[in-house]
């Protein structure tokens, strides 16, 4: 799994779990071996579930060398409470909450392929539309803080800004845009889909 490589090794259970869950799971504390090994075994049972979503692996010669989590927002209850990530009206979409790509292979589109890769994923399981929450162009930030994106990277996917930066937030909070992409799929009953197993996911050309 890609994250165990690179990144914060979070194995995409930041945006999933309370504090409090992140405790009852025995998921908090430093990377230790242990830790690490029972967020690989939380993720694959997410990626086993009938609905919803583990997110999308990009390959550059059968080399995985990006991942994007990708669920419906109900999967992400970090996301559902931060008010800069706050809903914007009753859609039901899938959301972006973490793209990250392995170094080498950034710059070179992989992260926009994977992007554009979720509506297509989301349009195959009925989803309306998708969801990112970028942080906004104009100044320059660091690899590791664009962990959601940035505005022009989801521009250049195909995706337009529905909401500006939530006015009135602390200081402390990292502004952020509202991004979407509609799949063009009519929504099911449910929005959530079949699951991709962790080491599936949409190749990428890596141009």
């Amino acid at each position: 799994m890609l994250a165990s490589t690179f990144g914060s090794r979070c194995w995409d259970l930041f945006f999933r779990f309370t504090d409090e869950q992140k405790r009852a799971a025995g998921i908090t504390g430093k990377a230790t071996p242990a830790n690490e090994a029972r967020r690989k075994e939380i993720l694959a049972k997410l990626a086993r579930r009938r609905r919803g979503s583990a997110g999308l692996i990009a390959y550059a010669d059968g080399e995985p060398v990006g991942y994007i989590s990708l669920g419906p927002r109900s999967d992400f209850p970090l996301v559902e409470r931060s008010r800069s990530t706050s809903a914007v009206d009753d859609v039901p979409v899938w959301v972006i909450p973490c793209i990250t790509v392995r170094k080498g292979y950034r710059g070179r589109g992989v992260a926009i392929a994977m992007i554009r890769a979720t509506v297509a994923y989301a349009a195959k399981k009925g989803v309306a539309a998708v969801e990112g929450y970028a942080r906004p162009d104009g100044k320059r930030i660091h690899d590791g803080s664009a962990h959601m994106g940035t505005e022009s990277m989801f521009r250049r996917a195909g995706f337009t800004r529905i909401r500006g930066v939530v006015p009135g937030l602390p200081r402390y909070y990292a502004p952020r845009v509202t991004m979407r992409a509609t799949s063009g799929a009519k929504p099911r009953a449910s929005s959530a889909g079949v699951p991709m197993r962790p080491k599936q996911g949409a190749s990428s050309s890596a141009t």
